[in-house]
This record gives C-alpha cells, structure tokens and sequence, in this order.
C-alpha cells in the first residue's frame, strides 16, 4: 500500500471532532480494521463494553470467599510472581483491598534465587504458623495453575484458596476452591489472552460489582474508581507480551491514560527517573525503560521491592525505591553480558548448529537465564533454552521460543522426563534431573523438528507502507499516530520505508560503537534518528547519494521536552 490508496470515502471522525487521516485510516485497513465500528473500537475502545467478570469460571464462588473474609476479618494472602506480570497484579489486589478498608492483608513473592516460581510448602507453613487464625484465604496471581501438591498442602493447612492464573492448564483441575483462569476449556469468558495482572483487575471488578449490589459502600465507605489500579495492569500486560488487541488493548490503552494522572508515586518516580513521558506514554517505553527494571529486582532476588514501589504512600519513599532498581538493573545487565558468553561456549561445544533447537545447560545465574535464552533466540532464530545447575542435581531453566512454534506444546511432549513445567506459546520453564539432560535434549529437538520441519526461522521485516520523512513528519500524522497506541503482539509497532532519504551527518555510538547516530535533511527541518546494531552500516551511509531506509517514528523526551525522532531498522544504497 502507499500513502496515496483511500481509505474511502467513509472518513472515520474522532470523539472530539476531528478527522481520522487517511493515511492513518489506510494503515488500520490494512491490518484488517474496514469497518467504523471496528475502527471505533480500536482507536477509542470504552471501559463500558468490558465484557462481565462473572462470565469467568469460578468468578461467583472466588467473590463469595472474600466477601465472607472481609465480612469476618479473615487474614487476606496474596501470592505473587517475581515478574513484572506478577508483582503488578499483587500490588493490584493489595491496593484495592485497602481500599475496602481491609487492612488484614499482606502479600508474599518468592525469591527467585532460592525458591524458586510458584507456591512452595515451606512458606505456606511459616506464613499459616505466624497467622491470627487459623481460616485464612491464600489468593495466587500469575501462577498457581499447576502447583497440585501445594495447592492441597495449603488447604490442609487451613487456608481458603483461590488461584488467578493465566498460563495453559493442564487436564487435571488443580485442587483450589476456586480457579480463576480464562484459558480452561470450560470457561465463558470471550478472551483467553488476559494477563496475570488481567486477571486480577477482573477479580476486583466482580468484587467491587457484588459488593455494591449489595450495600456494602455506605457513606463512610467509597466505591473504589478502579481506572486507577489500570497503570498497574496496563505495565504488567505491556511487560508480559500477550496480544495487545480486544480486552487487553481497552485495557492498556485506559491504563496509559492513568499513567499520566501519576497517581502512583512509585510509577511516577520510575518513569521521571528514567526520564519516560508520562503525558504521552508508549508500549515501548515500558518494554524498554520500566519493564527492566522492575524485572531486575527478581532477578536479583528481591521482588518485593518491586511491590513496595507501586504501594509507596509518599514520593520521596518511591523515589528512593525507584533508583534501588536501576541500580539492581545496572548489576543485572552486567551479569548478563557474562551469563551470555559462556552460553555461547556450551552452544560451540555441544555442536547444535543444525538443529531446531538450542539446549545449553551449567552454573548459569537463574535471575537472568531468560534473557540469556531471549539474546540466543534472537541471535539465532530458534527455540532456546538456558539450564541452571541447582542442588540434589536438578536443573532448571528458561526458554523463549520463535513466531509458529508453540513451546508449551514441545514440553508437553517432554513431559515423562521434566519434574516440572508451565508457561506459554512463547516461554516457559522447567525442572528435571540432570542425569536426564541427554534425554531431553533429544526429545526437546524432536517435539522442535516436528512442528518447523527443519526450517529455520527468518525475520522478514516489511514496510506498512512508502512514504517520505518529509511527507509523515509533516500536518497531523504523527499525533494521530500515537491513537495505534499501544502496540505489541498482535499489533505490531508501523515500520515506514522511505527510497530516497537524504541522510546530512552520521556517527558511530555507544560504547562498543555498534550503533549509528543519524541526521537527515527535510527541507529547512533536521529530523534525528538512531540505528541500533547498525554500527557496520556506517561506511555504505557514508557513501554518495540518497538510501533506502526502513524506519519507525519514534519519540525523544529530555529534561521535559519531547520531540518527534526515527529509529532506522534498515538502511541500504537506492537500487541495491
């Protein structure tokens, strides 16, 4: 498609007046968007036409069990996962129980270091020992879906359970009183794809909905205004890349909004310390500058930082908080870099080049053997995963997949050697002995092979469309661009190409000088640009003549100023 197809002559008109552009309306076409209340939906979703929580399984029965415990004054434990997905959620449903003026509450995250994910029954029985009494209710978020043994260890410890998950179940129902998850088969609600902390906002709206029904909120007691939980949701959701499209898009996109209203200190002080926009937030700006980081205290075994950032109560306690994770994310970067090296030796000496997949196993750092599995899959287009040697000779690992192989599905087929596993299409973990390494290897390349026959993956990047810098930094476009916010799964950030871009001044930058530093020329206009992992590019962009570059508008905010930028993903000599 180019910038000069029509959209028709439908023209879509915004909530306050103003005409979609064409040109915007032409991309939302191609992507399959046509009709007006399609594109009403996509570019203005409404919190009104969130589809009922009660249409989840278990919702009613979940509802009841904590309204007799706020009734009652029934402990409240929520147990979180060490991930941005999981410690938004749990912060969630902290803040909103507070906000019914329940106070007996806390919340508990493993250590990702030494406990490990999920529920575990040496926790279970210290926090049960150190209760008021003996019925309590245990709510999991982000996980729980597959913990069977814990699950009724902790009910035969008295607690009332209920888990809110969003990974793949398996057949066998876990032993909860109620399981709140849209992914098992006989579920109602319309959309599987819900994240953790997704999950958990649509537990709070069946709460809040149930207690006003019946007259819980009298004049002392306010009905919470939920659209200030969704920055929490809209982060975890973003961080946790499920599809960004129906429910999770309405959500997001709302949260984006209380994102601005900086209504919690601890996100606030986040993005002001990594110098991230507020007024205009972006998807990528919490992929790359918030998730990280909240991530890192995880990752270093200290979770609950991450938790205590999104409760802080005052601005200085968050900003304090909030530069305690750069610094556990400066220490993770770090570690990483090394972790990724030695990967890199066990992949030359277990000779994998030509196979499906990519298995590397040794003293790896845990906190980080995701990543280091993400950098592989990246680098070389295939399944990996990263083993960490644990005591009693276990491993336990990571793994990130490729577009079109379903890892849950290969680990499924793994199963009669794994202890362990969970996770989705897209990662996963496991346990297994390390006596069973060989076999798994061998079986984890087969469950591979089958379902890419051999073919290796290759990133094939297309454009939305031509059009000029020139031309799309130029009238409305670029503010109405911000409307496909957020983009992600499912609604993939717009890659623009432009045949004859005029580059005036390029560098060489970073500390490795692996990126390059552009300057184009738009008539009188300068327009920015950068080039991440372009650095070998340098001497053909040097080089006479116009380029052909693909490249994506990007946003540049300093010191309280933001301006319009590119990031070139490609850039080559017209006609080559």
């Amino acid at each position: 498609m180019t910038k000069t197809e029509s959209a028709g002559e439908n023209s879509f008109r915004l909530a306050g007046g103003t005409s979609l552009a064409p040109f915007i309306q032409n991309i939302l076409h191609q992507r399959g968007i046509t009709e007006i209340n399609a594109l009403r939906s996509f570019i203005e979703p409404k919190l009104q036409d969130l589809p009922s929580p009660f249409l989840m399984k278990d919702m009613q029965h979940a509802v009841t069990i904590i309204e007799r415990a706020i009734q009652k004054n029934q402990e409240i434990i929520i147990w979180g996962d060490y991930d941005v997905d999981g410690t938004t959620a749990t912060a969630l449903l902290f803040s909103f129980f507070q906000t019914l003026g329940h106070e007996n509450i806390r919340f508990h995250i493993p250590n990702r270091l030494t406990d490990g994910y999920g529920l575990n029954r040496e926790t279970l029985l210290t926090l049960s020992q150190t209760a008021k009494d003996r019925k309590r209710v245990l709510i999991t978020v982000d996980n729980g879906i597959s913990s069977f043994e814990e699950v009724q260890y902790a009910r035969d410890l008295g607690y009332i359970t209920i888990i809110t998950d969003h990974h793949i179940p398996t057949e066998e129902r876990v032993a909860a009183d109620a399981v709140l998850n849209a992914k098992q088969h006989d579920c109602h609600f319309p959309d599987e794809n819900l994240s953790g902390v997704g999950v958990a906002f649509y537990l709070a709206m069946a709460v809040r909905s149930h207690l006003v029904k019946n007259n819980f909120f009298q004049e002392s007691k306010k009905v919470p205004n939920l659209k200030l939980l969704l920055d929490l949701v809209a982060v975890g959701t973003i961080a946790d890349m499920v599809p960004l499209l129906g429910i999770n898009r309405l959500l997001v996109k709302a949260g984006m909004e209380t994102i601005a209203l900086r209504q919690n200190f601890g996100l606030a002080a986040l993005c002001q310390q990594t110098n991230t926009d507020t007024s205009r937030i972006r998807s990528e700006d919490v992929s790359f500058q918030l998730a990280p980081k909240i991530n890192a205290a995880g990752r270093m075994g200290n979770a609950k930082k991450a938790v205590q950032l999104f409760l802080s109560s005052n601005k200085k306690e968050a900003t304090g908080i909030a530069n305690e994770l750069i610094e556990y994310n400066k220490i993770r970067r770090n570690i990483s870099l090394e972790e990724y090296e030695k990967a890199q030796k066990k992949r030359i000496e277990s000779s994998q080049e030509e196979d499906s997949s990519l298995v590397v196993a040794g003293g790896f750092h845990v906190g980080v053997a995701g990543i280091v599995a993400a950098n592989l899959t990246e680098d070389f287009g295939k399944p990996a995963i990263v083993l960490c040697k644990q005591e009693g000779g276990l491993l336990k690992g990571s793994a990130r997949s490729i577009p079109g192989v379903n890892l849950h599905r290969a680990l499924e087929e793994c199963n009669e050697v794994l202890l362990a596993y969970g996770g989705h299409k897209m990662a996963g973990g496991m346990t297994l002995e390390e006596k069973n390494l060989s076999v798994f290897k061998v079986s984890f390349e087969k469950a591979i092979f089958k379902q890419t026959e051999g073919e290796l993956y290759t990133k094939i990047v297309k454009a939305d469309c031509d059009i000029k810098l020139s031309e799309l930094f130029s009238g409305n476009i670029l503010d109405q661009l911000y409307l496909l916010e957020p983009f992600g799964e499912g609604n993939p950030q717009l890659i623009f190409r432009d045949l004859d871009a005029n580059i005036e001044q390029i560098s060489a930058i970073g500390r490795d000088k692996k990126h390059l530093r552009f300057r184009f020329l738009n008539g009188k206009r300068k327009i920015n640009g950068v080039g991440f992992g372009l650095g070998d590019k340098i001497r053909e962009c040097k080089g006479k003549g116009m380029k052909e570059i693909l490249y994506t508008p990007t946003i540049n905010f300093f010191k309280g100023h933001s301006r319009w930028e590119v990031r070139v993903t490609s850039v080559k000599d017209v006609g080559a």
